[in-house]
């Protein structure tokens, strides 16, 4: 899906991709835009491991380019969801495909959905080709001055 597409629209793939990553029946839970103590990441996978809390924070982002804002914003949240008990595993910044993520720094994990894809701000829409594109499985005719012989027609 290229084009405008909004934040929102990437959720339930979000959801997905984190579900197969951090299954439930080893002790994860998916928690979405959960609000705490006045900061709402998108999603936060946590799990209990004895009397500690290992926790995962996800920030979903539909931006063509990583920001500074973007790593404040997914450090900010790590500052205060942290705490005695709580160890933050890891910060990570969703992105659709062809996001450049050049500029992060390196404890941030980022993750790219295919399914959506940002367009360059600086390249136009390709125009469509004249030619007919051929469709699978259909080979397109040969171009023979020999004439070809109907073999159905001598059976």
């Amino acid at each position: 899906m290229s084009g405008s597409f909004r934040e929102f629209d990437m959720y339930p793939h979000v959801r997905e991709l984190l579900r197969r990553r951090f299954p439930a029946s080893k002790g994860w839970v998916i928690k979405e835009r959960e609000r705490r103590n006045g900061y709402e990441p998108d999603y936060i996978v946590e799990r209990r491991r004895g009397n500690r809390i290992e926790r995962h924070i996800f920030e979903v982002k539909r931006e063509p380019k990583a920001t500074i804002k973007h790593v404040q914003q997914v450090n900010r949240y790590a500052k205060y969801l942290s705490g005695p008990n709580v160890e933050i595993k890891s910060k990570n910044i969703i992105y659709p495909a062809g996001a450049d993520v050049s500029g992060l720094p390196s404890d941030i994990g980022t993750l790219k959905l295919r399914k959506f894809k940002v367009r360059n701000q600086n390249s136009r829409p390709k125009k469509k080709s004249q030619k007919k594109k051929s469709q699978k499985g259909h080979t397109p005719r040969r171009k023979s001055t020999k004439r070809r012989r109907n073999w159905n027609a001598l059976l």
